[in-house]
């Protein structure tokens, strides 16, 4: 996959994004990934390093979204500059920043005219927004379930593969601080081999401490599987890994447009341990190196205004994982016209955005909450099991 030349370390783009183009788990196979974009980014909730200590975790977990805006290079962007004048921005700031767009809740967030005026100003100059929102307790726990493969008897649950990794999610969300006590007790995500039987069958009675009763039809499949899963003698995907670190880093999230996107641009906010973890990394698509570089933000209103983008995302998605459906159901109905006239243009935003090309738009979520995202920003209707 990747050669040595000099210092640099040369990916191969086209083997890198070869199994993603199917889009398996998407509706249908990724297009428009071949034009010619200029990407710009920011992001929000960088935790940057996600672990369990002896009181629980290090950082309460929220949603690390990486996005911002995107635009053809046949079709440079201009006017920024008469935008940012009527956004009003406080003449001592140096750039512009999410928190002087909008402050508060997300619901105070969707009344804001700053916010108002630049969804407005992206749809008009045909500016797309681009987004990767990673749960990054969900990220964590996955791998439990893709260990349980390693069970014949339990591979035929395998079509069923995103239905099993959200129950396992939303059960283990319930009680966070039994969660991290077990992880930390087990050295999660490295189980001892010696260890995993007890792991696993604590592990499901947490589980099952925790479901609704009566059970559903998945969270008692969820259960069973992790019960039946502690007969294997290792957890691959949950072993042989640092103690106690669940996430080391968000470097491959930055990555991945690089290799989806070969032909085009891509300008990232500096941060240093994205950097780091890169260094001379280069990815190379059909002869010649993609095109990619980290800025100082005060140096690019595009990437300011990708602040204001992930802002608002990071907002909205931490927003619908802190509440449930009957809860977003009632708040839904009561939007002023504000709010909603927000929420359309955002909605309109992302509808545009997706039929250009479904690749901008990148979920690493459970799939209650891309349900809940579904209705709540969408208007689409919530499944059976949800209502």
């Amino acid at each position: 996959m990747s050669d040595e030349q000099g210092n640099s370390r040369i990916l191969n783009a086209e083997e890198l994004r070869a199994d993603m183009l199917s889009n398996i788990f998407g509706n249908q196979p990724l297009y428009g990934l071949d034009e010619e974009y200029a990407f710009f980014y920011d992001e929000t909730n960088n935790v940057r390093k996600f672990w369990i200590r002896d009181d629980g975790f290090n950082e309460n977990p929220k949603n690390f979204v990486l996005g911002g805006i995107v635009h053809k290079k046949s079709k440079p962007l201009d006017g920024i500059e008469e935008l940012v004048s009527s956004l009003y921005i406080q003449k001592s700031a140096k750039e512009i920043k999410f928190n002087q767009l909008a402050t508060g809740s997300y619901l105070g967030v969707l009344n804001s005219k700053k916010i108002m005026t630049l969804l407005e100003w992206l749809i008009a100059k045909g500016v797309f927004i681009h987004y990767t929102n990673f749960n990054i307790l969900y990220w964590s726990l996955v791998d439990i379930v893709d260990s349980l493969w390693e069970a014949p008897e339990l591979r035929q649950y395998m079509p069923y593969v995103m239905h099993i990794k959200g129950e396992l999610f939303n059960l283990a969300n319930t009680d966070l601080d039994s969660l991290a006590t077990l992880l930390k007790k087990y050295r999660f995500p490295n189980v001892q081999r010696s260890e995993s039987y007890s792991f696993m069958i604590e592990f499901s009675n947490l589980l099952e401490s925790v479901v609704k009763v009566p059970q559903s039809d998945i969270s008692e499949l969820v259960i069973n599987m992790i019960r039946r899963g502690a007969k294997l003698t290792e957890l691959p995907f949950s072993s042989d890994n640092e103690d106690d670190v669940l996430v080391d880093g968000f470097d491959i999230l930055f990555q991945r447009p690089i290799y989806i996107y070969p032909n085009s641009s891509h300008t990232f906010d500096n941060e240093t341990e994205v950097q780091d973890a890169l260094g001379n990394t280069q990815f190379e698509f059909k002869g010649r190196l993609v095109e990619y570089s980290f800025v100082d933000s005060l140096e690019c209103l595009e990437v300011q205004l990708s602040d204001g983008i992930c802002g608002l995302l990071g907002s909205h998605f931490n927003f619908l994982e802190d509440h449930s459906v009957e809860e977003l159901i009632v708040i839904k109905e009561n939007l002023n016209p504000a709010q909603r006239k927000t929420l359309s243009l955002l909605r309109e935003l992302i509808d545009i955005s997706d039929a250009q090309s479904n690749g901008f738009c990148h979920r690493i979520s459970p799939m209650d909450s891309d349900y809940k995202n579904d209705f709540f920003l969408h208007d689409r209707p919530l499944p059976e099991h949800l209502v």
